[in-house]
């Protein structure tokens, strides 16, 4: 893998978790109805924050772990059980997908950076995301040096400012841009890349453990 393709696959794989319905969608599309179009970006910039905090765990705290060739082959190979699965259940579930966002109120009232944090510190998909899927892509930028560790979580953190930003603005200016037919189009896109990867994942580790 280049740069280029590392940061392709943060961007893609980052979409397909921000657009699934969850809490942090929650509280942008609830806030945003109130405060406006700035919610979406202020939202992001607070699970970025969280987001790097945890990569610098991961590099640095956990760095002979992501050498070991048996731990690198474990992770890959259930990381991308985990990826079918997600982009499989993603896709079953599109007919029932929906922007309401009135159902949950976690994080209402905060501070949209503070309410980013915690929204997502409290969401277990988060962490197991980031110690499956988000740890296996970490040890193969890592063969790039920093520069692939960059160029992955940047395409990861600008694909949630994309869509949360797309959502909060389209919010505020009427939903003009919220055509639900096209968002399904993306995430069943985004979910079948997803699919792809995990597979790749798959062989990825079972070719290791032979």
């Amino acid at each position: 893998m280049n740069l280029l393709s590392l940061f392709s696959i943060g961007f893609v794989l980052g979409l397909t978790g921000a657009m699934a319905p969850g809490p942090l969608l929650t509280v942008t599309i609830s806030e945003s109805t109130r405060k406006g179009g700035i919610i979406g970006p202020l939202v992001v910039l607070g699970h970025g924050i969280l987001e790097f905090a945890l990569l610098c765990v991961i590099v640095f705290g956990l760095g002979n772990l992501l050498n070991n060739r048996v731990i690198f082959s474990v992770i890959a190979f259930f990381g991308g059980i985990i990826l079918v699965y997600m982009g499989s259940m993603t896709i079953k579930d599109l007919k029932h997908y929906s922007l309401d966002g009135t159902t949950r109120s976690e994080g209402r009232g905060m501070h949209p950076v503070a309410a980013g944090i915690i929204v997502s510190l409290s969401n277990p998909y988060w962490f197991i995301w980031w110690i499956t899927i988000g740890m296996g892509y970490v040890m193969f930028a890592r063969g790039l040096g920093f520069q692939g560790v960059i160029a992955f979580f940047t395409g990861h953190i600008l694909s949630d400012l994309a869509w949360y930003s797309f959502v909060s603005y389209g919010i505020q200016f009427g939903g003009r841009y919220m055509s639900i037919r096209a968002l399904k189009s993306i995430l069943l896109f985004c979910s079948i890349f997803l699919i792809f990867f995990g597979i790749f994942f798959i062989i990825k580790g079972y070719g290791f453990i032979r």
